[in-house]
């Protein structure tokens, strides 16, 4: 059994597992599988130039449906696992799994920009929706923050996370 098929009809482990819904992933595999077999026309699995053979799947192909190759690239990009995980949770081999990664990335990427789905870069690409009552941003990062010298004054802007000193 594929990865896809043993967890395609656990609609929470789908969506923990690929940041997509079932109907959200049904709606974008036409557009990877049209988009996948433009790229393989003219290049081969490894990206190179492809020669006189056409493009077939092959018959112990690890990925065998095209529902297993989406699930297996919003799978790495979702869980950002080492490519040895990845390989292991699909049953192959890392640098086999590095070669399926770089095939499929760039053919997701032009399936999602072909839909007007692909993840903004800069804040100026960013459209918003002026329906909405709100809107909240949450950034995870840690920046430092100029402190005063004074410690009494430095209690104000101390977050409790860290430990300058060790304790004895």
């Amino acid at each position: 059994m594929s990865q896809y098929q043993e967890y395609a009809e656990k609609p929470g482990e789908f969506l923990a597992l690929t940041g997509y819904t079932r109907q959200e992933f049904d709606a974008l595999l036409p557009h990877f599988r049209h988009h996948y077999y433009e790229w393989m026309k003219i290049h081969r699995l490894d990206g190179k130039p492809r020669g006189k053979r056409a493009y077939s799947d092959y018959q112990n192909c690890p990925l065998p449906l095209m529902e297993d190759k989406l699930f297996f690239i919003l799978n790495y990009l979702k869980t950002n696992n080492l490519q040895t995980v990845q390989g292991a949770c699909f049953g192959i081999s890392q640098p086999k799994a590095n070669v399926w990664i770089h095939c499929l990335h760039p053919i997701l990427n032009q399936s999602l920009a072909a839909l007007g789905e692909l993840p903004a870069r800069q804040m100026d690409e960013v459209v918003f929706d002026e329906t909405q009552a709100a809107l909240y941003f949450h950034d995870g990062t840690e920046r430092p923050i100029q402190r005063p010298g004074d410690p009494d004054q430095q209690q104000l802007y101390y977050s409790g996370k860290k430990t300058t000193h060790r304790q004895k």
